[in-house]
């Protein structure tokens, strides 16, 4: 898309007449031009396709275009447009059309600005296209690395709960997993690779298949902390992530646990709700030479452990504090017992805590229960 913009960008002054055929030579292109002056912005027929309008219908502001975009998504928009022009540099934002039909459509929109000898903004113009192929591709590959059951073993309960964010944000890295070894233990795991798109989702599937396969091999949490955060540290990208690795016998309800920068796991008992807030090193990538630590927990009976990613508490404009405060009320709240009420749990705490609109990142659940 780049190169498309800077193909037309040295006349600034172009005819949008003339500039429907380069879009048409590919049909997935819209071109579009705004008058910064004037408050003109003046859409190509394959623009106004791509927002669910005809062309003759567009009112040719940006209070019109801003009408046409998902409002989950507005926010992000005008504030990627307003600091492009703030800087006379460029914008790329992804962004839903809602369709009449009720059908959503995935837009990527790149935007550059044309200034005056002076150095003043004047002037954006831009492409889009339709990326929503890429979102569904992105969005069916993770959904399919993650566990379609969970391990069945006496005296242990398991359920897992995975929500994709609320807003316009990409599809993330969150994952967990759960295992049986071969000593009968259980392999509990979250974790969180930052950023999100495809890359998110590929570097998700190694951490996940490697930590089961360190694990089948019969590597401790601090052992597979530990070479996790090798793994991703030669990452030309600079890739990271935060995790709880566990590993729990049924037999014996004792729980091992290696946090690597991640949300510290909830311990609900007939004593009340607790943190395990130990951390045993950072985030994975960050120190590829360290060895990771690991904590020894025996659970008593009933004790109810719900392991979560961040995408759960965190909240912009909130402290973290008063976020894990709110999971630990609404734990409390919805804390049940037997299988079914481990469900309920769970969803009793996405209701309260996740919410049905405000979440800005995909988030995973994992709960157990040792009878």
């Amino acid at each position: 898309m780049v190169d498309r913009i800077e193909a037309i960008e040295p006349g600034a002054g172009w005819a949008l007449a003339q500039a429907d055929d380069i879009a048409h030579a590919d049909a997935e292109v819209g071109i579009w031009d705004r008058d910064i002056v004037s408050g003109r912005l003046t859409w190509d027929r394959r623009t106004a396709e791509l927002h669910g309008l005809r062309l003759d219908e567009f009112g040719e502001t940006m209070a019109d275009f801003y009408a046409t975009i998902h409002p989950d998504d507005l926010p992000g928009v005008q504030e990627a447009v307003d600091n492009a022009i703030a800087a006379c540099g460029s914008y790329l934002a992804e962004y839903r059309v809602v369709r009449r039909d009720g059908s959503q459509v995935w837009i990527q929109g790149l935007g550059r600005i044309v200034a005056s000898s002076a150095g003043e903004a004047t002037r954006v113009i831009g492409l889009v296209v339709d990326v929503t192929w890429r979102h569904a591709m992105v969005d069916m590959l993770q959904r399919s690395i993650l566990p379609q059951s969970l391990p069945r073993l006496p005296g242990v309960a398991l359920v897992a709960r995975y929500l994709p964010a609320a807003r316009g944000a990409r599809v993330g890295g969150d994952w967990y997993d759960a295992c049986l070894l071969a000593d009968g233990a259980v392999l509990l795991v979250v974790g969180d690779v930052a950023g999100h798109g495809l890359p998110a989702v590929a570097a998700m599937a190694e951490l996940r298949h490697a930590t089961r396969a360190y694990a089948l091999a019969g590597y401790s949490p601090a052992d597979i902390t530990t070479q996790l955060s090798g793994n991703l540290a030669p990452e030309p990208d600079g890739t990271t992530a935060t995790a709880v690795v566990t590993r729990l016998d049924p037999a014996t309800h004792q729980l091992t646990w290696s946090c690597a920068g991640h949300p510290p796991p909830l311990m609900l008992t007939g004593a009340g709700p607790e943190y395990l807030d130990d951390v045993h090193g950072p985030i994975l990538g960050a120190a590829p030479t360290l060895t990771y630590g690991q904590t020894d927990l025996s659970l008593p009976p009933g004790a109810r452990l719900l392991l979560y990613t961040d995408g759960l508490v965190e909240r912009r404009g909130v402290s973290l504090t008063d976020r894990l405060d709110t999971l630990t009320r609404a734990a409390a709240c919805h804390s049940a017992g037997g299988l079914g009420g481990l469900a309920d749990l769970c969803d009793g705490v996405l209701t309260d805590v996740a919410g049905p609109a405000c979440r800005e990142d995909d988030l995973c659940l994992l709960a157990v229960q040792v009878s």
